[in-house]
């Protein structure tokens, strides 16, 4: 451990447990501060090169399961891969975090077949749900081709983004279209009402889904700097455990790899469980330890 003298006595670096300690604290009681994105829209995000947050390579068919037009997030601009020299972009897409290949002259790679790519500006997510309460009262138009609609009474919209007094929003139901709309705050309770947690109670909203995973996301990224730190200090080239969603499970499940990690960190997995059960006040869902695995069930 190296150490220098300084006036009162001896500073030592800090140790990879206070760190741990440290960023824990941090996870668990900073409040949530609103924080301006650039965002980018792609038309065929299919043709992108991409990783996942753990930078694998993602397969044709995983690449199809993101929706043309949805907004991604920019984290960071300009990042590379573990490797140190592949150049990429960082993003989020509803709540999941990927790395997108750059090519020589800095555009995302596949740039030509990409269609049309729309990027914006320093947005804040409003990151809500409304439902419409009044039929033909507020217009879509699809990011798509453009063409406009009435939005019919009963339907679900999650927002994202306001952008020259137009609300960004994806409208939920068997196939999901992205588009804008123009919502008044003098017309809430009149043409739509925000959908509030506690009125849901057999489904996930994608914005309640989105915090779930970026909670999950959290804390990875503190178990990767964790152990950044501690193959610095023992020269070890130890793996950070993760947490992995499972997307084949009925239910919304994570699990801890390796398995053995689950008897490292009894605490902080408790930690987490209860930081995602506030997540769930007022809908009739728990978190459940089972294992090496977080499930999130009906109750």
């Amino acid at each position: 451990m190296t150490m220098r003298y300084c006036r009162g006595g001896i500073l030592r670096r800090p140790s990879a447990f206070l760190v741990w300690s440290a960023l824990l604290a941090a996870f668990f009681i900073t409040p949530v501060i609103s924080q301006t994105f650039d965002v980018i829209i792609l038309q065929k995000p299919r043709y992108l090169m991409a990783y996942d947050a753990f930078q694998q390579s993602l397969a044709p068919s995983q690449l199809a399961m993101i929706q043309p037009f949805v907004p991604m997030k920019i984290i960071k601009t300009r990042d590379v891969l573990s490797d140190g020299l592949t150049s990429c972009m960082k993003v989020e897409v509803d709540g999941d975090i990927l790395f997108l290949l750059n090519d020589n002259s800095g555009k995302l790679a596949g740039w030509n077949k990409l269609g049309t790519v729309r990027i914006y500006k320093r947005k804040v997510f409003l990151q809500d749900t409304i439902s419409i309460i009044e039929s033909r009262k507020i217009i879509f138009e699809n990011s798509a081709d453009g063409s406009q609609s009435y939005l019919t009474a009963g339907e679900r919209c999650v927002r994202y983004f306001e952008d020259e007094g137009s609300v960004y929003i994806k409208c939920i139901g068997k196939d999901p279209v992205f588009g804008w709309i123009k919502t008044l705050s003098t017309e809430e309770g009149i043409l739509w009402k925000k959908v509030h947690v506690a009125d849901i109670r057999s489904e996930f909203s994608s914005v309640l889904r989105e915090r779930i995973y970026g909670r999950v996301q959290q804390m990875n990224q503190i178990l990767a700097q964790v152990y950044t730190l501690l193959n610095r200090e023992s020269g070890k080239r130890l793996t950070a455990p993760q947490w992995y969603a499972n997307p084949q499970s009925e239910s919304l499940s994570f699990t801890l790899i390796p398995n053995s990690a689950i008897d490292l960190y009894p605490k902080s997995v408790e930690l987490l469980k209860i930081s995602l059960q506030t997540y769930l006040l007022g809908i009739s869902y728990n978190v459940l330890i089972t294992g090496n695995k977080i499930e999130i069930k009906p109750r």
